[in-house]
């Protein structure tokens, strides 16, 4: 007596194709031929992008300046980009809301150890 057994395949899986109609935008459109000079060909899948960035980059370097400034609220290091010509911070790290929460919470560490200035009660049985 076997406990083997084998599925054989009763036939050839048939997938029928999808056909997707066009749009009608598509129908109605009209076909374009540019010649070469007036042509655009395709990027690198990221070369545009990267390339659009570091322009932009340039242009705007003159007018950008980076700071580091200590902030004494919280205890940080806060490293900002400012644009010169609008005067308006344009990046900075770490945020304002992390400044304020570390000010908090360093208050609050502060004051828990304030409040331990006297004597420790204590339990002394003698």
């Amino acid at each position: 007596m076997s406990f083997d057994f084998t599925i054989k395949p009763v036939g050839q899986l048939v997938i029928p194709p999808v056909v997707r109609p066009e749009p009608e935008a598509v129908q109605t459109a009209v076909s374009t031929q540019l010649p070469a000079p007036q042509s655009v060909a395709a990027m690198a899948n990221g070369a545009a992008s990267n390339a659009v960035a570091s322009n932009a980059a340039k242009v705007g370097a003159d007018t950008i300046s980076r700071q580091v400034i200590f902030d004494q609220a919280s205890a940080a290091m806060v490293y900002v980009l400012v644009d010169e010509s609008t005067a308006e911070v344009v990046n900075q790290y770490p945020e304002s809301w992390q400044l304020r929460a570390r000010a908090y919470f360093r208050e609050q560490d502060q004051s828990k150890l304030h409040q331990h200035t006297g004597p420790i009660p204590t339990n002394r049985i003698v």
